[in-house]
């Protein structure tokens, strides 16, 4: 079957279905091994969740033509009218039909049957293309809690509640002793008494096992998937000063190296996100591009309050460069046609070979005053390190600030203020 992403809408539909079908799947095997009536409460919630399942069902009919499209189609001819299946019978009140109809033996086992609709939810789950991390552990905990739950009740089945006890604190008895069984720590302090209740327990302690494992496995790739890409680059550093101590590095480049990574972890996901979108056609890829470079120029003072146009309009026109140590990026005297921004290293800023004034770094600019006026450049920068940069010229400028006038007095606003700080 090929999976397929859910939009937003069905994603939120599926998790009312989740809950819906998981408190069906926990209290309709309580009511049924005590031998409950049905009572005002559960008549309620019977109301809501077939009111829940019926619209879920009608809403399946009406995307029967593109489920179908998007499905294999020896698949679609059991799998979908299955799922029809379930659908249209979790839709049935049966509490409402007991509480009127009477029998109620017999509906509390049709009522059974309901939580089948739980298997149906773990599945479209499964069929998901991409699984947030907070559904993953709600699916992990309430498949967890429903096992122990339809455990708890079957050892009620085998050893019916004693007279003198109460149910809850019986139910919890029965829970507690599903709980140790399953997890292996078995305390002995409730144990079988007859071979019907042992051979239950020699079922039960090897699902056990397997679930165990199971559910530590799929923890375990959770967690290590939260800094799966840090981990990575931490490995990748490793290896780096590995190689670097091997053939004698000199330390300054050593610490290039080094602060590139450092960079890495701060301002991008990973050292491969080209390679992380490099199978996506070409015009996805640029596109992919753009917001890299959106999220570098969010954080710069001239595109405060600027629309998101604007800044996916910048982020088209920026062309990126890359310099070495001791590269001369702007020349004083020359006549100045772009902005620089810096993504990574720093620049100094010379006034004459002797008098530095400055050190930019990531995130900031210079050269902006060429934007907004035509004048010589007065002072020299230099690449301090190696520096990746992204450069924006006059003629796209100019094209830019046609569309987003905000923009040309957020460059004049920086400009002014740079001026009065040097004059004062």
């Amino acid at each position: 079957m090929i999976k397929r992403k859910l939009t937003t809408k069905e994603f939120l539909w599926t998790s009312i279905i989740f809950w819906a079908a998981s408190f069906t799947a926990i209290e309709a095997p309580i009511t049924f091994v005590f031998h409950r009536e049905i009572r005002p409460w559960q008549l309620i919630a019977d109301i809501i969740i077939s009111a829940i399942f019926l619209t879920d069902f009608i809403y399946h009919l009406k995307q029967r033509k593109k489920i179908q499209r998007d499905i294999d189609q020896s698949h679609f001819r059991w799998d979908f009218k299955l799922m029809l299946a379930i659908d249209l019978f979790s839709s049935i009140p049966i509490d409402l039909l007991s509480h009127f109809i009477g029998f109620a033996e017999i509906f509390l086992i049709i009522r059974l049957l309901r939580f089948i609709r739980i298997f149906k939810v773990f599945y479209l789950i499964d069929n998901m293309t991409i699984v947030p991390l907070i559904i993953r552990i709600q699916s992990i905990f309430m498949g967890f809690l429903m096992v122990v739950n339809w455990i708890t009740c079957g050892w009620i089945m085998v050893y019916p509640m004693p007279l003198d006890t109460d149910t809850t604190s019986y139910y919890i008895k029965s829970f507690y002793w599903a709980l140790t069984t399953l997890t292996t720590v078995g305390y002995g302090d409730i144990t079988p008494h007859d071979n019907h209740g042992r051979l239950f327990t020699c079922f039960i302690m090897i699902i056990g096992v397997g679930m165990y494992g199971v559910i530590i496995g799929s923890i375990t790739r959770i967690i290590a998937n939260l800094d799966k890409h840090k981990d990575q680059s931490r490995e990748k550093i490793n290896d780096l000063i590995l190689f670097m101590k091997h053939y004698n590095v000199p330390i300054h480049l050593q610490d290039s190296a080094i602060n590139h990574y450092g960079h890495i972890f701060s301002k991008r996901l990973s050292d491969n996100d080209e390679k992380i979108i490099a199978d996506l056609p070409h015009a996805l890829q640029l596109e992919m591009q753009i917001y890299m470079k959106i999220k570098l120029i969010s954080s710069i003072s001239i595109f405060y309050g600027c629309s998101h146009e604007c800044l996916k309009d910048v982020a088209i026109n920026l062309e990126q460069i890359y310099s070495s140590p001791d590269d001369l990026i702007i020349k004083a005297g020359d006549i100045g046609s772009e902005m620089f921004i810096i993504s990574h290293g720093s620049v100094d800023i010379y006034i004459n070979p002797d008098e530095k004034i400055a050190t930019l770094s990531d995130g900031q600019i210079f050269g902006e005053t060429a934007l907004i006026k035509e004048t010589n450049r007065n002072a020299n920068v230099q690449s301090k390190g190696y520096c990746d940069l992204y450069k924006l010229t006059l003629q796209k400028f100019h094209e830019i600030v046609v569309r987003h006038p905000h923009l040309l007095s957020n460059i004049e606003k920086t400009t002014n203020r740079r001026s009065t700080d040097r004059n004062s």
